[in-house]
């Protein structure tokens, strides 16, 4: 993914939209999104309402954990139960996709490639 060696300024003055913690929670609560971390593995994670999670990756491994979404700050921060890493940052909406900036290494983190409504197989296949 080229955009990952770009700074989160240059994603902002290339005009990519950073999202507002409440449009976040409307595109990502309640539904199943497919994605892709910065280092090429892919995974499936179904969100509810509430923020909890649970997913798997192409490893096998699956999880559950909790997405908590700071409205005021427009962070989401991800907590998992055991294994996978836990962090805080921004989402941008890039050409369809939302992409997260990690807001502690200040590397982009992971991307939410398709998003389906309710809650679909969590199952890397």
């Amino acid at each position: 993914m080229a955009d990952f060696g770009l700074t989160e300024p240059m994603m902002i003055e290339a005009g990519y939209k950073q999202l507002s913690g409440k449009e976040l929670k409307e595109k990502i609560y309640n539904k199943t999104v497919r994605g892709e971390y910065f280092i090429g593995r892919i995974f499936i994670t179904y969100i509810d309402n509430d923020g909890n999670m649970e997913g798997e990756n192409d490893l096998g491994s699956h999880h559950f954990g909790k997405n908590i979404i700071d409205v005021e700050n427009n962070t989401l921060t991800t907590k998992w139960d055991r294994g996978w890493h836990n962090w805080t940052g921004r989402a941008y909406d890039v050409d369809g996709e939302i992409k997260f900036f990690d807001a502690t290494t200040l590397e982009w983190r992971t991307t939410f490639k398709t998003i389906e409504e309710g809650k679909g197989e969590i199952k890397v296949k």
